[in-house]
């Protein structure tokens, strides 16, 4: 697979750890950078910067269109707050992008659920 930087470097990943070392500086990155894993034009994943937190979107094999991952988050009744299950904006952790990364490189299901 190939990693694309922000920088417009690309490097070919042949294993995890290649990957996780690619992604090393996912926290320094600045709002609007865009990192993306791609294996064919059908089969990719993409991370957008937004603030601190980042909006990611997959194309897996089968899927006609790029899915929204979410963060999952539902009503905390404790705190009497509501939390969307579905937030459009990026609200993704860096470790939460480079777990999701690692999943969709090695095949395995995503641990994010998709929006919508």
């Amino acid at each position: 697979m190939e990693l694309r930087l922000p920088t417009g470097k690309t490097r070919c990943i042949r294993d995890a750890e290649e990957l996780r070392s690619g992604l090393s500086k996912l926290s320094k990155m600045s709002e609007g950078d865009v990192v993306e894993l791609v294996d064919t034009e059908t089969h990719s994943i993409r991370a957008t910067r937004d603030d601190e937190l980042w909006s990611v979107t997959v194309k897996k094999r089968g899927w006609w269109f790029r899915q929204t991952l979410t963060t999952g988050d539902w009503i905390n009744l404790s705190e009497r707050k509501k939390k969307p299950f579905w937030v459009p904006r990026g609200d993704l952790s860096d470790a939460k992008v480079l777990a999701v990364f690692c999943e969709f490189f090695e095949g395995k299901s995503l641990s994010q659920p998709i929006a919508g």
